[in-house]
């Protein structure tokens, strides 16, 4: 007699509790077979596409690059710092300006 499911029962590792699922031949069979899918197409993609290496004249030149980016980086940082300190200063004098304008005039 052929059996129509199969169980599985998982034991944790610190717990008491066991648990037991009870899975279709059917259904263990399509689990099975996405799985051999899956497997399989991952392999034909590491075959297909492999991985790039990367020459150590181009890495020096990425490396070069990557530290003029940095500085660049770190330049726009002191400007923006600067330009935000600036503005600031503008802010205050036009809010003087302002408060100046609204205040009366003594006569």
């Amino acid at each position: 007699m052929k059996t129509r499911s199969w169980n599985l029962i998982l034991l944790p590792p610190h717990g008491p509790r066991i648990e037991q699922i009870r899975v279709s031949c059917k259904a263990g069979l399509i689990l099975l077979a996405a799985f051999v899918l899956a497997f399989l197409m991952t392999v034909l993609l590491l075959l297909a596409y492999p991985h790039i290496r990367v020459n150590e004249s181009d890495r020096a030149r990425l490396d070069a690059e990557n530290q003029a980016l940095k500085i660049e980086n770190a330049n726009l940082a002191i400007t923006i710092g600067r330009l935000n300190a600036q503005v600031s200063r503008v802010e205050e004098s036009s809010e003087r300006i302002t408060a100046l304008m609204k205040t009366p005039e003594a006569d």
